[in-house]
């Protein structure tokens, strides 16, 4: 088998023996929890009999290991169980709420990889000049400020005081926005969105910006550069393909993390503009002690992120052919796939 399959189906199974970890832990963290997770449907003033019927009903009538490899079932084949609070399907209410989390993210995360790391291959290009000061500057106050904070500003100022934007929510109460998916394809849910969007952008904008300034620096002082520069390419032959190109991994590397922490900081960002997605739910199931609804949540949470670092694994393998996945090449890297002698084969 190929060095490179085999790469991906062991880190394909480091990611489902991760999934496995933490469903683990989310089954008994949420069973060591202070007070009754039945208290919602089981009311103390039901008889034993209809109590022991509800228990038999939700599975808690069974020993613990019993319900742990049950779980563990459900969860491959997505049957997460009934609300305890609106007895609806677990699935059906995190189909809708995902959705909307997914939109907020890609349209902010989307914002910040292309547009940050652009400014970060200028910022390098242009050391020390008027762009390079202003937008670290710039970048690291926005990243200093708590999300919850910019987007109370965005409010005050932009929906409040100069009434551009809704003030909260994702569509206008009233409006007509079809079904299904057609609703993110809207005006009038792009009018919403911008709002959330810029302030998730704003706080993690100097992530990737930054990243890509300092790992161009490093690169830009390579033979390889020179070398490109004294065979007479164009500037921006040089700038794009031979350093940004070699820049770009470390971007690569950080992105999946960022993500993550991203997608962990949503419900701030969720609370504050009224947006109908996964965080703000999970913030919700857990204050009613809705247990279901809370620890799918989590756990669909935690495999979106583990995916995502996944993608990163494989993604930085194709980009970068200076790593060797072999067993036998542990530690030894390959010369960088613009080096000196082989700058005229790319041209």
């Amino acid at each position: 088998m190929h060095v490179m399959q085999e790469y991906i189906l062991r880190r394909i199974f480091y990611t489902l023996v991760t999934l496995f970890g933490v469903a683990t832990i989310l089954f008994c963290v949420f069973r060591i929890m202070p007070g009754d997770p039945t208290a919602q449907v089981i009311s103390p003033a039901l008889d034993e009999v209809a109590q022991a019927r509800l228990k038999e009903a939700y599975g808690l009538d069974k020993p613990i290991l019993v319900q742990y490899v049950l779980y563990l079932k459900n969860l491959v084949v997505l049957n997460w169980g009934r609300s305890f609070t609106s007895s609806r399907e677990v699935f059906d209410i995190l189909a809708y709420r995902f959705w909307n989390t997914i939109f907020l993210m890609a349209a902010a995360m989307c914002f910040v990889l292309v547009i940050g790391t652009g400014l970060g291959m200028f910022m390098a290009w242009r050391r020390g000049g008027l762009l390079d000061t202003g937008g670290t500057v710039v970048a690291l106050i926005f990243q200093s400020a708590p999300p919850f904070v910019t987007g109370l500003l965005l409010l005050i100022v932009l929906s409040y005081r100069l009434d551009l934007f809704p003030t909260g929510g994702m569509t206008t109460p009233g409006v007509t926005v079809g079904q299904g998916l057609a609703v993110f394809f809207t005006a009038d849910f792009f009018h919403h969105l911008v709002l959330p969007t810029i302030t998730v952008a704003l706080y993690y904008f100097a992530t990737p910006m930054l990243i890509m300034r300092d790992s161009m620096l490093e690169v830009m002082g390579s033979d390889f550069i020179e070398l490109a520069k004294a065979k007479g390419l164009a500037p921006h032959q040089v700038m794009i393909k031979h350093a940004a190109r070699n820049a770009l991994l470390a971007v690569v590397t950080v992105s999946s993390l960022m993500i993550g922490f991203a997608i962990g900081g949503q419900v701030l960002v969720e609370s504050v503009f009224s947006w109908p997605g996964m965080g703000q739910f999970m913030v919700e199931a857990a204050s009613s002690h809705d247990y279901p609804v809370a620890q799918a949540t989590f756990i669909v949470l935690a495999a979106l992120v583990i995916f995502l670092n996944l993608l990163s694994d494989i993604s930085y393998c194709y980009m970068d052919p200076r790593i060797k996945m072999g067993k036998e090449a542990k530690g030894q890297i390959r010369q960088p796939f613009n080096r000196p002698d082989r700058i005229h084969e790319n041209h």
